[in-house]
């Protein structure tokens, strides 16, 4: 198998922490030791940026960019997220920008990025109802032409079209409350997949004629499982190729499996993340190995997966303090 590099966003003092990857294993290089509670990474071909819980969540938290390196991570740059508590960061490669979502006040933040991989200009901050508002999660999607936020605190998505200068809001759809919407994923058919936090349910929705349309949904609770007050969504990842759909599901501390096809969703499998609140997964570049951040008891989950079926196999884990991101190179 290729090795690859894996970068893992956590709650500790740590920094960001790279491993190499190789055969289902995951073998240690190196920790940036400079910020801690880095816990959610985007990338590019050149840099990762990462976002910076304070200790106190509400207190203002920070943006930090990394160039990559074959030894490590160098820190070039670091700004305000204007806004406490981010938990999510995204990146549009097109349009050099940056989107952050601070949870605690719900401001919505987006920087321009320079040519050199540090942070630019900052050319929008806005938050729908700073008393409400928990912003999640912001997708780019339809060949980097929009942008879709999920605020869990109003269960509201917005919609913008992302322009060379900025970004300008379209419409918006409101979902049932205490839905709590969380994180997208998008197929390569711009597809829309939702997973919300309380509800526990995966939504498929489009996009047409600049709205969201919801065309259906889904619980991602096993089967003949009753609902306990803390199981929560959390994480949702796609496989390459649209044909599977993958969540973590906090609380009852399993995985689930979806299969999407003639626009239906199939629960094929749930199975146990083998550790304590799966905050968040990743499938690797060779789609053959999914990889769980389970924050609660350190450890990082590893799974072989069937390309065929989607089906995961538990492999081993690997002790890592407070993960909450899994990002493969």
């Amino acid at each position: 198998m290729e090795k690859q590099y894996i970068y893992i966003g956590n709650a500790s003092k740590s920094g960001v922490n790279k491993y190499l990857f190789s055969n289902g294993n995951l073998e240690f290089i190196s920790s940036t030791n400079d910020f801690e509670r880095c816990t959610y990474l985007v990338q590019n071909e050149s840099n990762i940026y990462a976002v910076q819980e304070i200790g106190n969540l509400n207190e203002t938290g920070n943006v930090i960019a990394y160039k990559k390196s074959s030894k490590g991570l160098i820190y070039i740059d670091k700004k305000s997220s204007l806004g406490s508590g981010p938990c999510h960061i995204e990146i549009s490669g097109k349009n050099r920008m940056l989107f952050i979502s601070n949870y605690m006040n719900g401001y919505f933040t987006a920087y321009k990025l320079n040519n050199n991989g540090t942070i630019g200009k900052i050319f929008y901050n806005n938050v729908i109802d700073i008393n409400k508002s928990h912003l999640h999660c912001a997708k780019v999607f339809n060949n980097e032409k929009n942008l879709i936020t999920v605020d869990l605190g109003m269960d509201i998505l917005e919609l913008y079209d992302i322009q060379s200068t900025g970004i300008q809001k379209l419409s918006e759809i409101k979902l049932e409350p205490n839905t709590e919407p969380r994180h997208i994923a998008t197929d390569k058919n711009d597809t829309i997949f939702l997973l919300t936090e309380k509800s526990c349910e995966l939504y498929v929705l489009n996009c047409k004629q600049d709205k969201l349309n919801i065309l259906h949904k889904k619980s991602i609770l096993p089967k003949n499982h009753i609902k306990m007050q803390n199981d929560t969504g959390a994480a949702i990842k796609i496989s390459a190729d649209g044909r599977y759909i993958y969540t973590t599901l906090r609380g009852h501390n399993s995985i689930s499996v979806f299969k999407y096809e003639n626009k239906k969703l199939e629960l094929v499998q749930n199975i146990l993340s083998y550790g304590n609140t799966p905050r968040d997964l990743e499938i690797d570049k060779t789609q053959k190995y999914i990889l769980v951040a389970n924050q609660d008891s350190d450890e990082i989950s590893i799974y072989s997966r069937d390309i065929d079926t989607g089906k995961l196999k538990f492999l081993n884990k690997q002790k890592s303090l407070l993960p909450t991101c899994v990002l493969s190179e």
